[in-house]
């Protein structure tokens, strides 16, 4: 029997050309997106994260988009839509 030892690190030399979404100052004015995963509790987290965060800033508005299933990628057009609309996004898993 073989046993195969997978290592998910990335070396310095193979992250070196991966850019870094520049990251935003504060969220006043701002609009949020939030991105629930699909999985069982995300949206009641999400929604911790919205209160604590619309308790701290004035944000603009807020766009919440759900995935159909934990399992599968968001669409395009929704990933499309938080990167047009969104100053900032936060995405959630649950369970």
């Amino acid at each position: 029997m073989t046993i195969k030892i997978l290592d998910p690190t990335v070396s310095a030399e193979e992250s070196a050309g991966i850019a870094v979404a520049k990251r935003v100052a504060d969220l006043d004015g701002k609009v949020l997106g939030l991105l629930h995963n699909g999985k069982v509790n995300g949206d009641r987290l999400l929604e911790l994260v919205r209160e604590q965060l619309g308790a701290r800033y004035r944000l603009r508005e807020i766009v919440v988009v759900q995935k159909p299933s934990a399992s599968r990628v968001a669409e395009d057009a929704v990933l499309d839509r938080l990167a047009r609309d969104c100053d900032a996004v936060v995405t959630a898993i649950g369970d």
